[in-house]
């Protein structure tokens, strides 16, 4: 490799950056409004500044009290900008209600990263691997913005993300919360993904499912399925998931409705895995992430622990 090549991938600097750490939401809304960039746990920032070259001035959401609010035993649950993946993963309310969440925030990054990183972070990177946003998308997931100029709006997920590393915000706007449904009764959720490692690596797949059951507690009654890193963006797979309602879970059923999903995405060939691979890591992954959510629910319904 030329050194002129490696300079490129390699850049030797990264540019200036300056940073502001407001303690309020309207000084941060200002800096928007001049063209920063708003920054959470900022663990993306060094990868992002050195392959852009921007953003070049950001504000820090950390310091403001408002974003630090996290209303885990409510429904639906809160999750304000500066809430960390550790805070969501140490919270038991917020595990049994939304476990297919809690699974994907588990398995983000290291210990160390989960102490930084945040989950409105995780879902603005908008990355199509991102851990936390097939469930959010099971769980009904609505992203809550506010503008510089004063107005406020709410999207529900699959609006909000627009394409790989794009969301639908404004750039003087700030996502200030996320909203999550909490499961209900006789109900369970569940997240897999596939990777070469157990930590710091992006998903090859992923699945996150979410299901109802009758009061016989065998015959499923609503069934929600949704891959990620098989796509532009994470995604529902609801002709998928149709096919699981209105009755009990079967090895035939379940292949049905994995070949469906694997049929429903549209995954690329890149250097870590090939398209039909993917497709591949989907049918298994639907099987294993429906049958746990069954297990979860069964053991849920028998009245012990959750997850």
């Amino acid at each position: 490799m030329s050194s002129a090549v490696a300079s490129i991938l390699r850049p030797c600097q990264l540019p200036e950056l300056s940073l502001a750490c407001p303690a309020s939401r309207d000084e941060v809304l200002d800096r928007l409004a001049g063209g920063a960039h708003p920054l959470a746990g900022g663990t993306d920032i060094v990868v992002w500044a050195s392959q852009r070259g921007e953003p070049r001035e950001l504000v820090w959401t950390g310091g403001v009290a408002e974003l630090q609010r996290f209303d885990s035993e409510v429904d639906p649950i809160r999750v304000g900008a500066g809430v960390t993946l550790a805070r969501i993963v140490r919270s038991a309310a917020f595990r049994a209600a939304a476990p297919a969440v809690a699974d994907g925030a588990q398995s983000i990054g290291s210990v160390q990263l989960r102490n930084q990183a945040t989950l409105v972070g995780n879902v603005c990177t908008a990355s199509p691997a991102g851990d936390t946003i097939p469930g959010l998308l099971v769980h009904d997931a609505v992203i809550e913005l506010v503008s510089a100029s004063g107005g406020q709006r709410r999207l529900d997920l699959d609006e909000f993300l627009v394409a790989p590393g794009q969301t639908a915000a404004k750039r003087d706007e700030l996502v200030t919360f996320i909203s999550v449904c909490a499961l209900g009764p006789r109900e369970a959720s569940a997240y897999q993904r596939f990777t070469q490692r157990e930590a710091l690596d992006l998903a090859f797949a992923s699945v996150a499912a979410r299901l109802a059951f009758e009061p016989d507690g065998r015959t499923v009654s609503t069934a929600r399925l949704a891959l990620g890193a098989v796509g532009p963006t994470a995604l529902e797979v609801r002709e998928a998931a149709a096919t699981l309602v209105g009755r009990p879970l079967s090895d035939t059923g379940l292949r049905a409705c994995a070949e469906i999903a694997a049929q429903s995405c549209a995954p690329i060939s890149d250097l870590r895995a090939g398209a039909d691979y993917r497709r591949q890591l989907v049918k298994a992954l639907v099987v294993d992430v429906v049958e746990e959510a069954d297990r979860r629910a069964q053991v849920s319904e028998r009245g012990e622990h959750r997850t």
